[in-house]
C-alpha cells in the first residue's frame, strides 16, 4: 500500500469500546478467519487505523504483520462464547480487540488456552464494528463519494444522533474461562 499522508488516517476506534484512541496501538485485531470442521483458524493483526474514507487499513505494510494459531472449536466455545453468553457458535469474521500479548504463542500449531493468546486481560466483541467498517469499506469502492455539506441535514442529524447513544453504551468486556478438560477428545495436529 502506498504511504498515506501524514494525519490522513487515525486509530479506529468503535464508538462503544471503552479504549482511547491514542492507547489502541498496543492492542491487537484478532479474526476469526476460518473454521474447519473442528478446528478455528485465529489471526492477529496490530490494531488498525481508518483513513478519510471509513475504510480500515494497516499502513506501512503492517498488514503483513500477522500471526495465526488453530484452536479447537469447542475450546473456543467453552471458553470465551459460553462464559459471555454469545448464544452461537463461532463464525467466520468475529472480530476481537484484545490488548497485544506475547506473540510467540501465536505461532505454535496448537493452542490448549485461550488465555495464552489474549492474555488475561479484557477483551472486547468488536465484531459488529467490524462488520460495519467492512460495508463502509465495499460502499466506498462502489458508491459516488459526495461531499458531507450535499448530504441532506436530516439524514446527517439522525447518524449524528445515533452516533451519541451508541457512544453512550460501552462494550462489556468478556471474560475467558479457564480451558475445558479436552483429555478425551483427539489433538489437533
Amino acid at each position: 500500500m502506498a504511504a498515506m499522508p501524514a494525519g490522513s488516517a487515525v486509530p479506529w476506534a468503535p464508538e462503544d469500546l471503552p479504549v482511547a484512541a491514542d492507547e489502541l496501538a498496543s492492542w491487537d485485531y484478532v479474526v476469526v478467519e476460518e473454521v474447519v470442521d473442528d478446528v478455528v483458524l485465529l489471526r492477529r493483526w496490530p490494531w488498525p487505523v481508518v483513513d478519510p474514507l471509513g475504510r480500515l487499513l494497516w499502513p506501512d505494510g503492517a498488514e503483513h504483520d500477522t500471526d495465526e494459531a488453530a484452536v479447537d472449536l469447542r475450546l473456543l466455545t467453552l471458553q470465551l462464547y459460553v462464559p459471555n453468553r454469545i448464544a452461537r457458535q463461532p463464525r467466520c469474521g468475529d472480530t476481537f480487540a484484545a490488548p497485544r500479548a506475547a506473540h510467540a504463542h501465536w505461532r505454535s500449531t496448537h493452542t490448549g488456552d485461550l488465555r495464552a493468546l489474549l492474555g488475561d486481560a479484557e477483551v472486547y466483541d468488536v465484531s459488529a464494528d467490524a462488520r460495519e467498517a467492512g460495508k463502509i469499506a465495499h460502499q466506498a469502492s462502489t458508491g459516488a463519494i459526495r461531499a458531507a455539506e450535499s448530504a441532506e441535514r436530516e439524514s446527517v442529524d439522525e447518524v449524528e444522533r445515533a452516533l451519541r447513544q451508541r457512544a453512550e453504551q460501552h462494550l462489556r468486556p468478556l471474560r475467558l474461562g479457564p480451558p475445558p478438560d479436552l483429555s478425551g477428545q483427539p489433538r489437533l495436529q
